[in-house]
């Protein structure tokens, strides 16, 4: 497994991050989320897509290898689309450390749906008020509905539906992206099943 005490798996140099950087650059997702998905290996492969030092800071608290894969990606909205939030987790990326959830929030909270994607990668993660301090009062302001479903969990557990969806995504483990689709289910729940955001968390 790949940590900080190790060089990237993909250093900046690396003819993979230059054509990642340059898809980035021009906006093709459709690119991005081919790259990311047929070239990485393994699913919590280190990118470096920047200087990391914002991650890397002692006062981060963190555990040395949770800052692997999905935060690399996620460094300084480089990557934050929901679709390739998706690709990660479908391909069995891990879920981002917990106690990091508060930086996701931080770093993403003008792309909720990104939000939403990581934190339905968890069967249940405690929600805290004091998070609302992480989101500016214009962002919160602009994705209101958003995020009062988002701290109304911190009050209330996450659905019955949502739990089902964390054991069937546990048992296909990284395998989801191509399972799922095989099961007889309609596409909106096949959708649900592979983390497409829904605007709202319940």
């Amino acid at each position: 497994m790949s940590s900080w005490d190790s060089p990237p798996d993909y250093p900046l140099n690396s003819s993979f991050v230059r054509r990642l950087k340059s898809a980035l650059g021009t906006g093709d997702q459709e690119a991005v989320q081919e790259l990311i998905c047929t070239e990485v290996e393994p699913v919590d492969a280190v990118i470096e897509l920047a200087n990391d030092d914002w991650m890397k800071e002692p006062s981060a608290q963190l555990p040395t290898g949770a800052l692997l894969g999905l935060w690399t990606l996620e460094y300084k909205r480089e990557l934050t689309t929901p679709r390739t939030a998706q690709a990660l987790l479908n391909h069995g990326a891990p879920a981002v450390w917990p106690d990091a959830f508060p930086k996701v929030l931080k770093t993403c909270a003008p792309a909720p749906a990104v939000v939403e994607v990581l934190f339905n990668a968890y069967a249940q993660l405690r929600v805290s008020e004091s998070w609302q301090g992480e989101i500016p009062e214009e962002v919160y302001q602009m994705h209101e509905p958003f995020y009062r479903s988002f701290f109304a969990l911190a009050h209330t557990p996450r659905s019955l539906q949502h739990l089902c969806r964390s054991a069937i995504r546990k048992v296909f483990g990284k395998k989801c992206f191509q399972l799922v689709p095989q099961l007889p289910l309609p596409e909106t729940l096949q959708n649900y099943l592979l983390l497409e955001p829904e605007g709202f968390l319940r």
